[in-house]
This record gives structure tokens, C-alpha cells and sequence, in this order.
């Protein structure tokens, strides 16, 4: 009984061992993306119990050029498996690869897609959606708070400007 109680220790521990690593490869796969200052979206798609494991994508977005400039890709079980850089998408425009999303989500959830289409608004709990498809929604809902926010902040200043002209007049 002891025997057994020692395994499973010794199984905890080369779990949490194997966890750090994976942690560490994702957050360097991360960080040697952001240090180029390019706006990322993560997308993640468990694997259930295939052995093919699921799949994490990292796209790296140019903000001015709006292509994508990296992605890296982790598929298959991940302690085995370490982020490869992935050129396909490299310099293709977001709708282009939002179409390639689209096809590579349809043929991963071929069932449920043939009963009700890839929809932009639609919750996916289960992390069922393509990774690819995932981290282009992640770039969209970035995009779209910058925008809100550059937004927000040009209608304040035209607020303090207005209030600064109007102070002035009623100071003369």
C-alpha cells in the first residue's frame, strides 16, 4: 500500500515537473513574439481524448500594415511537442486568413458545422472552434478596443478643447 501511495507522489510530482516546462515553452513562444511589438491572438482548441492532442496558435499582427507577420503553431500533446514557426500566413491580410480559419474549423467540427455554420458571435464553451479561428477572433476584439479606445480618448479631447475655448471666451 505504501508502494502505491509513493507512485502516485512520484506521478504528481513529474506531472507538475512536465506542466512547468510546457508553461515556460508557451510563455517563450509568447514573449519572443510580443518583443516585436506586434499585436498577438491566442487561440487554443482542447484535444479531448484523440490522441492527436488539441492545438494552440499564436498569430502576431502588424498594427499598421494590418498583415500577419508570425505565427506560431503547437499542435499535437503538448509535452511532447515544442511551438514551430509557421510562414503560410505570413503577409496574408486578416480576412485572407480568417478564410483559411474558416475552412480548417469546418473540417475539425465537420458535424456540428453541418448542422449550424461558423458564426463570429457564437459561444464556444468547450474550445471546440479551430485554435486558428479562435486567435483571428482574439485579433478582432483587440483591433476593435483600440479602435474604441482611440476613439473614446479623440472625443475627450475635443471635449477638454471645446471646455478650454469656452473658458477662455468667458474670461475675456
Amino acid at each position: 500500500m505504501i508502494y502505491l501511495a509513493f507512485a502516485a507522489f512520484v506521478m504528481m510530482v513529474l506531472q507538475s515537473l512536465l506542466t512547468y516546462f510546457q508553461y515556460r515553452n508557451y510563455q517563450k513562444a509568447v514573449d519572443s513574439m510580443r518583443e516585436k511589438g506586434k499585436l498577438l491572438g491566442i487561440g487554443l482548441r482542447k484535444g479531448g481524448f484523440n490522441l492527436k492532442g488539441g492545438s494552440i496558435v499564436i498569430l502576431g499582427l502588424d498594427r499598421d500594415t494590418k498583415q500577419i507577420v508570425d505565427c506560431k503553431k503547437l499542435e499535437g500533446i503538448a509535452i511532447w511537442k515544442r511551438f514551430e514557426a509557421i510562414t503560410l500566413y505570413n503577409g496574408l491580410s486578416l480576412k485572407e486568413v480568417r478564410e483559411i480559419g474558416i475552412a480548417e474549423d469546418y473540417e475539425i467540427n465537420r458535424r456540428q458545422r453541418e448542422k449550424a455554420a461558423y458564426s463570429l458571435g457564437a459561444l464556444d464553451k468547450k474550445r471546440k472552434k479551430g485554435a486558428l479561428i479562435q486567435a483571428i477572433e482574439a485579433l478582432d476584439k483587440r483591433l476593435l478596443s483600440e479602435a474604441t479606445a482611440k476613439r473614446y480618448q479623440e472625443q475627450r479631447n475635443a471635449q477638454r478643447e471645446k471646455s478650454d475655448e469656452t473658458l477662455t471666451i468667458l474670461a475675456q
